[in-house]
């Protein structure tokens, strides 16, 4: 069944849908397809897993490489990165049959890899459990091994690969890097939102806004195509209000389509009648995450979302203006608040990267989105 709205949310999104990112795609499909890994960066939320799935359908690797995509974020130590690593690979090979995937769980062994079959889909299962993998370095070598001597070369996304920079293990980064750069057969891109990955010794690319004229044009071509319309001002507010990040166009553009009746018009109203209902959705998540700080972690993220961009939270001057107390609490604060990816800092500023979370911490604020609006509108 055709999908009806256009908007998706979901990071599986087809071709017909996927907006822009042309120039990016071709760059990441070029350095693949001549065996270079690839850091890919940008601040979350703005469309690199939606980037990565979109490359994956790429004639040109779809069809010529066994891809895979891992998310990292909630791991904290190598021998959950092997499991999860080995899940996929599992899950991969089985596509190709019941033998391919038997062949796999053949070559661990450090472990004893089982079949079992998931009701759910009457497929097979990786029946392996977490607490089998007792040294994995040596069963991720066994993985890798496995790969690098498939007749078809592998194409490994990592997402959020700064969180091995985190594992309980020492130098665990440095080790995986080595390692995955002595591999002929698989590549790899390095997903991340933290700086410090652009040092990394492969090439980058740095995931920006889609074009404002691109996305603008998308957006009012996919109410046209379905007899609806949104006004031009409309799109170019909402994409100056969320700056451009990707996720939170969709999810708002999703439920103006969907409430615009079929040869209806949307336009400003429309626009912040979803967000009001988008924010009034979240309501319950947003308290329960300001539940769980500490009174200055609020205060801290708190100003943060009324200033938008801040600069020099740390900064004498900014902790006096704002009465954030001792400069040790506040430090201490931004440290905390960074480490739950609450906020993101690029130099010297702090910002949110959820936008809905700022909205709605502008809102409570009585800061109505309509200020909101022509102060984003304004400043861009």
């Amino acid at each position: 069944m055709q999908h009806v709205n256009p908007f998706y949310t979901t990071n599986n999104i087809p071709s017909r849908y996927f907006c822009d990112r042309a120039q990016e795609t071709e760059t990441l499909v070029r350095s693949v397809t001549n065996g270079n890994n690839m850091v890919l960066m940008s601040p979350r939320r703005m469309g690199k897993t939606g980037l990565i799935n979109h490359v994956f359908t790429d004639k040109r690797i779809g069809k010529e490489y066994n891809c895979c995509f891992i998310d990292i974020y909630d791991t904290s130590s190598l021998q959950e990165f092997t499991f999860r690593l080995g899940q996929e690979v599992f899950r991969r090979q089985s596509a190709g049959g019941i033998r391919k995937g038997a062949r796999f769980l053949e070559v661990l062994k450090s472990i004893r890899g089982e079949f079992s079959y998931d009701p759910a889909t009457l497929g097979p299962k990786f029946a392996l459990s977490l607490g089998q993998i007792q040294q994995p370095l040596r069963t991720l070598e066994e993985i890798l091994q496995f790969m690098e001597s498939s007749s078809k070369p592998w194409l490994v996304a990592i997402d959020e690969f700064q969180q091995i920079g985190k594992y309980d293990e020492k130098n665990m980064e440095a080790l995986l890097r080595t390692r995955f750069q002595r591999l002929a057969n698989v590549t790899f891109i390095y997903s991340g939102s933290e700086r410090h990955l652009l040092y990394m010794s492969t090439g980058t690319l740095e995931l920006k806004p889609i074009d404002r004229d691109k996305y603008v044009e998308f957006a009012r071509r996919q109410f046209k195509n379905a007899g609806k319309s949104i006004t031009k001002d409309a799109v170019e507010g909402l994409y100056d209000l969320m700056e451009g990040y990707t996720f939170f166009m969709q999810k708002t553009l999703n439920e103006v389509f969907a409430s615009t009746e079929k040869g209806g018009d949307a336009g400003q109203i429309e626009v912040f009648a979803a967000m009001d209902y988008l924010l009034d959705t979240a309501d319950t998540t947003y308290r329960n995450i300001l539940a769980g700080l500490s009174k200055g972690q609020r205060t801290v993220l708190s100003t943060i979302a009324v200033d938008g961009h801040a600069e020099n939270v740390l900064s004498q001057s900014y902790i006096s203006r704002h009465y954030l107390g001792a400069a040790s609490s506040v430090q201490a604060a931004v440290r905390s608040l960074l480490a739950k990816q609450l906020i993101s800092r690029d130099a010297d500023t702090y910002f949110l990267d959820d936008k809905f979370l700022e909205l709605w911490i502008r809102r409570c604020y009585g800061i109505s989105l309509e200020e909101s609006w022509v102060e984003r509108g304004r400043e861009g």
